[in-house]
């Protein structure tokens, strides 16, 4: 054996009988005589030979059983039994164990398990109270005892006499509404009964309809939880029911009456109707204006035994609840009332609530306090984990999956139309509209350049890549997202409440700037970031003002119309009831293509400038391909930085330069020496957003590099 290490540090070309007598050697690990083979041959040690892996799978399923303590002696016979060799098992175990970032992973759950005992040690002392167990009945509360006594030690409270002077009192009932307000639409949720995830995916139960005929279905319907008129609906955002504040006072003691916008709800359903276990992120207070509903609370103290999974949700039916698949629950303790007409509840942060109407109901409820509402919420995402087993089933084989991490080799190879990278709850959001492309298949756009942000800001980003492979300006749909705009935007709107961010942003370029701007007023997101838009998509107008680009799809578009059309932005801006903050990039230089007195993305620009929530960047020495322009003059990162973080990042100069990092340089050479050709490199670089000189540079540098390996190697 001396030999062999000899000959592998002298790199003597050994026989091939010497290599199948390595390799074959028993008493060797199979890593060792791996490393052994590859030093005699002279391998490069970042290339070690190719051995067989396990999938990320099963190192998720190795993972997630050492995290619930399962004995390595056990995980290793399951994974025998699937097949896997004992001794890849078993290192495979040693790896993960050994590894820094599992090893955070175990000191964080521990620390978790310390917040939970904590919680529990909690729980139990509040138990301890004469009066644990009811929810306090108060009349009229001053601002100070309210505060003191019940916002400030998250305490939930009943108030009986709060709403004696308002005029909807004696107004309000379905046959009222439907005289009044029956010829207006609102929008409700239907089909709820098809599906028992239904709060999680509301933008699925979305219906609009008039008033009339839904008062009709709340009426005559009896008891039903298929259809109900809830907070998400939006529907006092309406011009044409916003003058039901007018029948009420909104308690100036605990309200702010200038801010109802969003922060001020409509309920207004059948007997029957359900809420399902969930807290909100916020304090909150309905008034209950007809109809009683029954009230079950939970303290936040128990939210490690409420099995929440998903966002604000537990999985838990309080209607019918599963011991043996929630076992945690029996621990805990539910607090039970019914609101009658003419009484308040608050609702503090945190509290955990299941509601259900026991006759036809209407009620409003606030979160527009006086006091400071607004909280930071880590939110859980767990879709596969079950909480409560001794040892999770092994893997199975499987493609890439909602919300798994993305890599370049899937963005530049999958045939799926959207994709959503690794969530992480509570960051903020990037859609990511690709541009047109007429002589090759439509790429997705800004997954590079955004991976790259990431480390710019050391922050996470959620990313939802979509692409238009039909070049039509999303207006035949998206595979998988929906066949028509509307559709696409309600696949969008459940996407985001599957991964709960801060916020929401919108970008794209060209076409994706047309998209950017369209979903973020569909979406009601919180900025739009878009370089290079068209105003309008009228082949009439573009004739008008010269602009002759994208004739052939307006004509397109016109002659065969889509099911759902947004053909002019501005339009749909000044009507949408979001006004999302648009920062729109542009050139000011004329296309060589397109020339004359006009300037056309300056023209679009200064046409969408009317609306009050864009702001312009001209650029005068940039043409339609802005993105390219700021790329190469390397200013891409600190436009992203600033609109997306709101991160000022110093501007460069002539005299800086942005070479590409140490380890990029590194892989360049080691995809080289692999055979890997240039021209897919040079791909993979400018997606993750490398400026083209700097690419130009590297990949000199590693093509010279490269040659001296092999020189040396005398090849």
């Amino acid at each position: 054996m001396s030999q062999l290490l000899s000959m592998a540090n002298q790199h003597e070309t050994p026989s091939s009988e010497t290599l199948e007598a390595i390799l074959q050697n028993d008493e060797l690990p199979l890593q060792q005589r791996a490393k052994i083979a590859s030093q005699i041959l002279g391998l490069n040690q970042s290339q070690p030979m190719k051995q067989p892996e396990l999938s990320q799978e099963w190192k998720n399923w190795i993972v997630e059983n050492k995290l619930l303590n399962v004995r390595d002696r056990e995980l290793v016979q399951a994974m025998v039994d699937n097949g896997i060799e004992r001794e890849i098992a078993q290192q495979a175990i040693n790896t993960i164990t050994t590894d820094s970032s599992f090893q955070e992973s175990s000191h964080a759950t521990q620390r978790l398990k310390k917040l939970e005992s904590i919680l529990e040690i909690k729980r139990k002392l509040t138990e301890l109270s004469p009066n644990f167990g009811t929810i306090e009945r108060r009349s009229r509360l001053s601002r100070e005892e309210f505060l003191e006594e019940y916002y400030a030690t998250n305490t939930p409270v009943i108030l009986t006499d709060m709403m004696k002077d308002w005029t909807a009192m004696s107004l309000w009932s379905p046959e009222y509404l439907k005289t009044k307000y029956g010829n207006s639409p609102v929008e409700i949720q239907t089909k709820r009964n098809s599906d028992p995830n239904y709060e999680i995916n509301t933008q699925q139960h979305k219906q609009t309809v008039k008033l009339s005929q839904y008062a009709d279905m709340v009426v005559n319907g009896g008891e039903t939880n298929d259809y109900y008129m809830v907070a998400n609906n939006g529907n006092l955002e309406r011009e044409d029911l916003k003058t039901l504040l007018d029948d009420i006072e909104m308690f100036p003691e605990f309200f702010d009456a200038s801010q109802t916008k969003e922060r001020v709800f409509f309920w207004f359903g059948p007997a029957g109707t359900i809420t399902p276990l969930h807290h909100d992120p916020m304090n909150l207070m309905m008034a209950h204006v007809y109809g009683r509903k029954r009230w079950r609370l939970i303290s936040p103290d128990d939210t490690h035994l409420l099995y929440n999974n998903v966002g604000v949700f537990s999985d838990v039916d309080l209607e019918n609840i599963d011991y043996e698949k929630y076992p945690l629950f029996k621990n805990v303790r539910v607090i039970e009332t019914v609101l009658e007409p003419g009484e308040v509840i608050f609702i503090p942060v945190g509290w955990w609530h299941q509601v259900k109407g026991l006759d036809v109901s209407i009620a409003l409820s606030f979160t527009n306090f006086i006091f400071p509402n607004e909280y930071t919420h880590q939110n859980p995402n767990i879709k596969t984990i079950e909480t409560e087993r001794s040892q999770a089933e092994p893997p199975v084989s499987i493609t890439h999956n909602l919300g798994e991490l993305l890599t370049n080799e899937v963005v530049e190879t999958t045939d799926e139309s959207y994709l959503v990278d690794e969530i992480h709850p509570g960051e903020p959001l990037i859609i990511s509209f690709g541009f047109v492309s007429w002589d090759t298949p439509a790429q997705f756009d800004f997954y590079g350049r955004t991976k790259k942000l990431e480390n710019l800001a050391n922050r996470k980003v959620n990313r939802i890549l979509v692409r238009d492979t039909s070049n039509s300006w999303y207006h035949r749909g998206v595979p998988g997202l929906g066949s028509n705009i509307d559709e696409v935007a309600d696949g969008l709107k459940q996407l985001i409440a599957h991964i709960s961010p801060s916020q929401v942003i919108t970008i794209g370029q060209s076409m994706g700037a047309y998209a950017a701007i369209l979903f973020g007023q569909l979406l009601g997101t919180d900025r739009v970031i878009a370089f290079g838009s068209l105003s309008f998509l009228e082949s009439e107008k573009a004739k008008e003002i010269g602009d002759t680009r994208w004739l052939s799809v307006m004509s397109m578009l016109e002659r065969d119309r889509p099911e759902v059309c947004y053909s002019d932005l501005l339009e749909l801006c000044k009507n949408s009831p979001h006004s999302p903050d648009i920062q729109l990039f542009y050139g000011k230089k004329p296309d060589p293509e397109t020339p004359g007195t006009v300037n056309l993305d300056d023209f679009h620009a200064n046409r969408l400038n009317e609306l009050p929530n864009c702001t312009l960047h001209p650029y005068e020495d940039s043409g339609h391909t802005i993105v390219k322009y700021l790329i190469d003059n390397k200013l891409i990162d600190r436009v992203l930085l600033k609109t997306i973080f709101e991160i000022e990042m110093e501007t460069p100069t002539g005299n800086q330069t942005e070479s590409l990092p140490g380890t990029w340089n590194a892989w360049i050479l080691e995809n080289l020496t692999k055979g890997v050709p240039p021209e897919q490199l040079t791909t993979i670089l400018q997606q993750n957003g490398f400026a083209a000189s700097d690419i130009q540079a590297a990949m000199d540098y590693g093509q010279i590099q490269h040659r001296l390996v092999r020189a040396k190697a005398g090849v």
